[in-house]
């Protein structure tokens, strides 16, 4: 039997690609299911690897401006709506950034304008 994880805590820095809470604890970069950026936040991590991690937010300590409560009541359930947490504006923003990363790593191009 293996022994539960222990709850740490972290300020997340910002999300990645796929709605989740980055964060370094420790030298590791967190990937945390359920944060936004600002937020701290209690977790525990359920994959471990030697540069990373990945973990589940427990608690909201202290908790962004831009959280918002989710319209989908299966939100954190089915995993289709791993954003409706955060702000909807804050989602265009965000989905944005994902886009440019991907156009600049892939082809090295940097849009004047993303509509």
């Amino acid at each position: 039997m293996r022994d539960a994880p222990p709850i740490r805590e972290a300020v997340i820095e910002s999300l990645d690609h796929e709605g989740r809470g980055v964060s370094h604890v420790d030298g590791k970069t967190i990937f945390i299911e359920g944060a936004l950026p600002g937020e701290r936040v209690s977790f525990a991590s359920y994959k471990v690897k030697p540069n990373y991690e990945q973990a589940e937010a427990v608690r909201v300590l202290e908790a962004s401006s831009q959280r918002v409560v989710p319209a989908c009541e299966y939100f954190g359930v089915c995993g289709g709506c791993s954003m409706q947490h955060l702000e909807p504006s804050a989602q265009v923003a965000a989905k944005q950034r994902v886009l440019e990363n991907a156009l600049w790593h892939i082809g090295r191009a940097r849009p004047d304008v993303l509509y």
